[in-house]
């Protein structure tokens, strides 16, 4: 299995995971550092936080691989570090979370690199009832973009909150996938999200170290899908992506042959 949405604890993984990975079968943790930072981070704290995640990814090569987090309101300097991450650090994708709205001309420049590399794109997008952040993504803005980015490989992290209007808008695009993260208790939804995306668009996530792997994986068992539709939720989909991107040969052999 690989869980593909995780936040170091700090500057490390939370006590226990690597180990309570080993237990119940998480055989890679794909991490990023948004985590402490503050809705509208500087360039300096958003660099220091992926200086800590590439420590980690050094210290657990074959467990834990990384996405770069960008502001994009930090500009140039923001995109050159991206570049630098993926080229020379060898991370997996680009994480945008509550700084920008992601279909915001600002992010444009970081969604065509992100295509350059062919590497995934997680996106944080929750619609609320109350309490809307100001740069909040949700699914109509996750179609926006994917319209304007056909080619762009695209996860919609925590199903948006609300599933049923979400797979509903993004289903027209088939380079968007979701996420199952958002909330231990939620097999109903990723039930939904498969039946209407197909189980190849969605994609395990925790939302580790803010929840529990064991429920969120829980979750899922209790979807009532086939055990076809297990492997490509659980790992499969997620190991595809990551085969297919600048530094598939790292993980294509290595996560699809177990």
């Amino acid at each position: 299995m690989i869980d593909a949405h995780v936040h170091l604890h700090g500057p490390n993984l939370a006590a226990g995971t690597l180990e309570e990975g080993d237990r119940l079968g998480v055989k890679l943790f794909v991490c990023s550092t948004v985590v402490g930072m503050g809705y509208y981070p500087s360039f300096d704290k958003v660099s220091t936080s992926n200086d800590e995640l590439y420590a980690v990814m050094q210290r657990y090569p074959e467990r834990v691989a990384g996405y770069c987090y960008v502001n994009p309101r930090n500009g140039r300097p923001a995109l050159e570090d991206f570049r630098r991450r993926i080229e020379d650090q060898r991370m997996i994708g680009l994480k945008l979370w509550v700084a920008t709205l992601c279909d915001d001309p600002l992010v444009y420049p970081f969604i065509e690199q992100a295509i350059a590399y062919r590497v995934p794109i997680l996106i944080h997008a929750w619609r609320k009832t109350v309490g809307q952040l100001p740069y909040e993504s949700t699914a109509e803005h996750v179609a926006n973009l994917a319209r304007r980015y056909p080619e762009a490989r695209i996860l919609m992290a925590h199903m948006a909150g609300q599933v049923e209007s979400a797979v509903n808008r993004i289903a027209p695009y088939p380079n968007v996938y979701t996420d199952t993260s958002g909330s231990p208790i939620g097999g109903a939804e990723v039930n939904i999200a498969v039946r209407r995306l197909g189980a190849e668009r969605v994609i395990f996530g925790s939302d580790l170290y803010g929840a529990c792997l064991a429920s969120n994986i829980g979750k899922v068992l209790g979807a009532g899908l086939s055990r076809e539709e297990l492997d490509l939720v659980m790992g499969h989909n997620m190991a595809r992506l990551l085969g297919e991107s600048i530094h598939g040969e790292l993980y294509s052999a290595r996560m699809i042959s177990t």
